[in-house]
């Protein structure tokens, strides 16, 4: 490393090989031999005319100019620059982010390399804010200050060039002209020189590739965050490093930040309006900032006026547009959407015109016409893009967010011909008429049978299968699970479009999912809406199917004397109709209800002409079934005997059909019911183990707490306190879960069991 006085030495050194004094010197210069000393023994600065004059009076070539800018670099002050622009004011939340990227720092152990952070996210999800949020609370930590550049990554023509960042950098960090020189490789070798000496933080943000940042990368010492709206994975491939998908906030940190910017007051006074807007914002941090301006501007408007606009997909927009580019959404959006293919832009599209927030490949591929092979790449792309995101319960189904949606239909809306958009709501609609008919016949075989079809064959006239095999039961399950809101949304907007009898249909064909899991909030929905579909179409089989819906889940409400009305005049109309596969599920719902109001005797004959409807249609299924329940019935009658061979007939009947399915649980369950009563307790305990088997299986949650607290009698009465306890804690915990208030009862049930076996040692009677 050469001297702080190089200069002057190289000077001596030519002098004397030239055979010159420092008199010599100032003859053939125009400054003074006592200014010449004074300059070389650091006296006077070295100004760049008077080096040029001494580098020609003593031949040297450049070499006295080159060392003079260098020895000029080497005393100028080092420079710590502070380029972070101004966090946000109302930051809120993001502490498990900060937590990985505080970790990301304190933990890093790759030699030779910089701490490196990928922030990655769709657009208003706060990547930027978070970047310098966490770089503002650790910068100190570096002496070599903290480098700031936008890239510009996704504006089109604008990305930013990295070689007049790296410039920027350079002079930023104090470096000198000659700094500057050379190619892009170079000057980067000098900048990573710099920050080996002097470590910083660089936060790149609104990147576009690995290519447009590489040379921007630091090394060992320093920490880089780059964000980007586009997954990057060559960056993480060359850096490694953290990689952070950066999600929305949750609904109560986006409630914080409306707090924060409208008043607790405002909020706390019409607190599920302020939810609805956090909600319809996608819980984005700037739109939730741009829906709280809206609402100081309008101090008269209640947080309802502004819910309600967002509701309405045509005019929610309108709330984000502004002549300021930065937070108009469509322009913000705009650089996402323009960046696509044509296909993924069409799939982007033809998604938001779904009137729900999750998706499916097998959906959109019925939609758009495309392979769902297809489809799964693009979405893959749009996923990638931030355009959707995969949903929490994993990658099968996709989410756009309210406003992501509102902006793909309003794209659908001006660029698809009105007659595409038609066809593609028929398409999907009619796929999920036909794999919801699947999945009910799975879920109860032969159920739907053929009563339910429209006039044509609905999968094969949409190219695309359901996804799961037919007669697959826990295939047919899980698609219930997911798509059951997804399918009454759609339904209610096929009724607004005037679609036809698949507006009832699609709910209806949901009856035996609803009545497995009583789901019961989302039954009363879908048969209210199945019902009033019907009715504006005046479909006789319509309002038959719906009005057996709605009368079987008023009863399991609870609501039992509505319930009959409803079922009753099911009957009736299903009479006329002639359809005698809905009349015996109608008659048996009818049967369950007038149970629960203890008329045994009506509970008797609605289960006998049930199962002689059955028959007739050679329905099986039907006939195990109502042979269970009947088996109740009789047994409530004091019938034992008859009981125990209805309960048995069923068992064998279901065993032959479907043994994993919960028909053949329903008759283990009521088989054992009637063993225990017969006191034939241990013959009882194997029943309801097997039921159990079979309802953990097909995930029948509130037949299973029923079969729990069945189990618990069974071992009280065997004296094993320990297991009824157990027994009943399982039960009183699904039931819990269930929001079912007999989760009550269990405490009474156990307390029960402390008395007998606690204390007077004895089995239950």
């Amino acid at each position: 490393m050469r001297s702080i006085n190089s200069f002057a030495e190289a000077v001596h050194r030519l002098r004397r090989r030239r055979g010159m004094t420092i008199g010599d010197i100032a003859a053939r210069t125009n400054y003074s031999a006592s200014y010449l000393s004074k300059m070389l023994h650091g006296a006077r600065p070295l100004a760049p005319a008077l080096v040029s004059e001494v580098d020609r009076a003593l031949r040297a070539e450049g070499e006295l100019e080159k060392l003079a800018r260098e020895q000029d670099d080497a005393r100028r002050p080092l420079a710590r620059p502070m380029q972070l622009p101004p966090a946000a004011a109302d930051f809120v939340g993001r502490e498990s982010y900060l937590h990985q990227l505080d970790a990301a720092l304190i933990t890093q152990t790759r030699p030779g390399a910089a701490v490196t952070a990928v922030i990655e996210g769709g657009f208003w999800v706060g990547k930027t804010s978070l970047a310098l949020h966490w770089a503002a609370r650790v910068q100190q930590r570096f002496s070599g200050g903290c480098l700031f550049a936008d890239m510009r990554g996704l504006a089109p023509g604008s990305a930013v060039d990295p070689g007049g960042v790296l410039d920027g950098f350079l002079h930023a960090l104090g470096a000198g002209i000659d700094a500057l020189r050379g190619t892009i490789e170079e000057r980067a070798a000098r900048y990573r020189s710099l920050l080996a000496q002097r470590p910083a933080v660089v936060v790149l943000d609104n990147i576009a590739s690995y290519d447009q940042v590489r040379h921007l990368l630091p090394g060992a010492g320093s920490v880089v965050v780059l964000t980007s709206r586009e997954h990057q994975p060559s960056l993480l491939l060359h850096s490694g490093g953290l990689h952070i998908d950066l999600s929305p906030l949750s609904t109560e940190e986006a409630l914080t930040l409306l707090r924060a910017r409208v008043g607790e007051a405002r909020v706390g006074a019409e607190p599920e309006a302020a939810e609805a807007i956090v909600r319809r914002c996608g819980r984005l941090p700037m739109a939730v900032l741009v829906a709280a301006e809206r609402i100081q501007q309008h101090p008269h408007d209640s947080l309802q006026d502004l819910a309600d606009q967002l509701a309405n997909e045509k005019r929610r927009l309108d709330v984000f547009t502004s002549s300021d580019p930065t937070v108009n959404i469509h322009g913000v959006i705009d650089l996402s959407y323009l960046a696509l293919a044509p296909r993924e832009r069409r799939v982007f599209r033809l998604a938001g015109i779904i009137p729900a927030s999750f998706i499916s490949a097998e959906a959109v591929a019925a939609q758009s016409g495309l392979s769902p092979d297809a489809v799964r790449e693009t979405l893959d792309v749009l996923r990638h893009a931030h355009l959707i995101e995969a949903a929490p319960a994993g990658a099968v189904r996709m989410r756009m967010n309210h406003l992501l949606r509102a902006y793909a239909y309003q794209r659908a809306v001006v660029e698809e011909p009105l007659s595409e958009l038609e066809r593609a709501h028929d398409r999907l609609l009619r796929w999920y008429v036909a794999t919801a008919w699947k999945a009910s016949n799975a879920l109860a075989p032969n159920w739907a049978g053929s009563g339910l079809t429209l006039d044509v064959e609905l999968d094969t006239d949409v190219g695309v299968a359901a996804p799961f095999p037919a007669g697959d039961y826990h295939g047919a399950l899980a698609w219930c699970e997911t798509e059951a809101p997804t399918a009454i949304e759609l339904a209610r907007h096929a009724r607004s479009r005037g679609a036809g009898d698949a507006a009832w249909m699609l709910p209806a064909l949901f009856l035996p999912y609803f009545y497995l899991t009583k789901n019961w909030s989302a039954w009363l929905t879908a048969s209210t809406e199945g019902l009033a579909a019907a009715q504006s179409l005046k479909s006789a089989p319509g309002i038959a199917r719906s009005t057996q819906s709605l009368g079987w889940v008023l009863h399991e409400l609870g609501r039992t004397e509505e319930g009959i009305e409803h079922l009753l005049r099911a009957i009736e109309l299903q009479t006329e109709l002639g359809d005698d596969r809905a009349r015996a599920w109608s008659e048996f719902g009818l049967a369950a209800a007038y149970t629960a109001l203890d008329r045994h005797d009506d509970a008797k004959a609605a289960y006998e002409l049930a199962e002689t409807l059955f028959a007739r249609v050679g329905l099986d299924l039907g006939v195990a079934v109502v042979r269970a329940m009947l088996s109740g019935t009789h047994q409530n009658l004091g019938n034992t005997d008859d009981a125990r061979a209805l309960a048995e007939n069923a068992l064998a009947r279901a065993l032959a059909i479907a043994p994993k399915q919960p028909v053949a649980s329903l008759a283990h369950h009521q088989l054992g019911l009637v063993l225990l009563q017969q006191h034939h307790v241990r013959a009882a305990l194997t029943h309801f183990d097997a039921a159990l088997a079979v309802r953990r299986i097909g995930r029948e949650r509130w037949g299973e707490a029923e079969t729990l607290v069945a189990r618990a009698e069974a071992l009280a009465k065997l004296g094993d306190a320990d297991g009824a306890r157990a027994s009943y804690r399982a039960a009183g915990a699904i039931l819990e879960s269930l929001q079912d208030p007999r989760a009550l009862d269990i405490q009474a049930q156990i307390a029960t069991i402390n008395v007998c076996l606690g204390v007077r040692d004895e089995p239950c009677a």
